[in-house]
């Protein structure tokens, strides 16, 4: 069946078109692929970032196709097609615009509303910022945990629009050979759409590898060392909830914002720097059956994974040695601007009977609890990457 210039979509509305609708299902399906991954595996970790690169895509694509359909009238519509199914798809068409301006836009907010100030840059070249107004929100992680709600609710309902839009074209195309489908396929032969077409990847491979030149010239995002240090905790003595300080610790660490897989910490502390208001507990801790200080002067703990958690912190997980024992604990730590410092901040709880701590005399928890709450927080400052 011939397609008349008037009845068919122009060559720069199809390439639009496809490019977006490409773009769309494979970013369907890779969402919910990585969803289904372990928050710690690195492959999550990966999927997201092209995730973000080519959802930015999209947007971006969606704002040029909409502006070129304001000054490009689409064909008219077929005398054939009933009145309801007309309005019909005028529906789909609606919400299958809203659903792509929606569905970059809230996982935007929710990246940028995320605690974690996790930076984005396109196909690890391009800088994206985050939104002003949702990255200095109070409640930021309130407001990025319900827009990954509403990105995820908008994806489902998105797949459906889809599955009736497609659904609706191979209806047209077999069942009522019209040309619904067809016009908005290539024109056969048209050596216009090859042209176009490939200027189009011509500039978007110039531009890709232009910016990769500018960002491999020094402007790659920054890694994170260490700074300042401090570790507490708190116990639980009586009753009542005892801190105490260690005011000797040193911590090595190296934060890739943008490649948290790849972050390394290690945190040293000496336990004879201990301190603590109660004047029981200051005393007693150094001894034999607690730390243990004269044989055993440093407590370790060393990373072996680093991932981003839904939550917008990171997931630190890693072998803490306190005497002769090892265990493996996990916690989250968050990454903030405090006074023009940014600093890395996060808590856990052990077991003081894992670790053989106060058991002489000590054995129950009627006196000392079990449970010990560690906080540890340092300063991280930008390092040549």
């Amino acid at each position: 069946m011939g397609r008349s210039p008037e009845q068919r979509y122009g060559d720069i509305a199809v390439i639009f078109h496809w490019a977006i609708a490409l773009l769309i299902i494979g970013l369907l399906i890779i969402g919910k692929y990585m969803t289904s991954l372990e928050e710690n595996d690195p492959v999550r970790f990966v999927l997201t970032q092209w995730h973000k690169s080519f959802g930015i895509t999209v947007l971006i694509l969606s704002v040029l196709r909409l502006l070129w359909r304001f000054t490009h009238k689409p064909p008219t519509e077929l005398p054939s097609i009933p009145t309801w199914q007309s309005r019909v798809a005028s529906l789909v068409h609606g919400l299958l615009y809203v659903l792509m301006f929606a569905l970059p836009i809230t996982g935007w907010i929710m990246v940028s509303a995320s605690p974690l100030n996790l930076d984005t840059v396109l196909f690890n070249v391009i800088p994206w910022p985050h939104l002003p107004p949702f990255a200095t929100l109070e409640n930021r992680a309130d407001i990025a945990h319900s827009f990954h709600d509403y990105h995820e609710i908008a994806g489902t309902v998105l797949i459906v629009i889809l599955l009736a839009h497609i659904g609706a074209a191979l209806k047209h195309h077999f069942v009522d050979k019209d040309v619904t489908l067809t016009r908005m396929l290539p024109a056969s032969g048209s050596r216009s759409f090859k042209r176009k077409l490939g200027a189009l990847l011509f500039f978007v491979a110039a531009g890709t590898a232009g910016l990769s030149f500018y960002a491999n010239s020094g402007n790659q995002a920054a890694l994170l060392a260490a700074g300042d240090s401090e570790v507490s905790f708190i116990a639980n003595v009586t009753g009542e909830p005892t801190p105490g300080i260690f005011s000797d610790t040193a911590v090595e660490a190296l934060i890739d914002e943008a490649n948290p897989s790849a972050s390394t910490l290690v945190a040293r502390v000496q336990t004879a720097s201990l301190s603590s208001d109660n004047m029981q507990v200051a005393g007693s801790l150094p001894n034999t059956e607690w730390f243990d200080v004269q044989n055993y002067p440093e407590a370790l703990f060393e990373s072996s994974s680093v991932a981003l958690s839904d939550d917008g912190s990171l997931q630190v997980t890693g072998n803490l040695t306190i005497k002769e024992t090892t265990i493996e604990v996990s916690f989250p730590m968050t990454l903030s601007d405090e006074d023009g410092t940014r600093v890395a901040r996060g808590e856990f709880s052990i077991d003081r009977r894992e670790f053989s701590i106060g058991l002489d005399s000590q054995q129950s928890d009627d006196f000392v609890g079990y449970p010990v709450v560690v906080k540890f927080r340092f300063d991280i400052a930008a390092q040549s990457s």
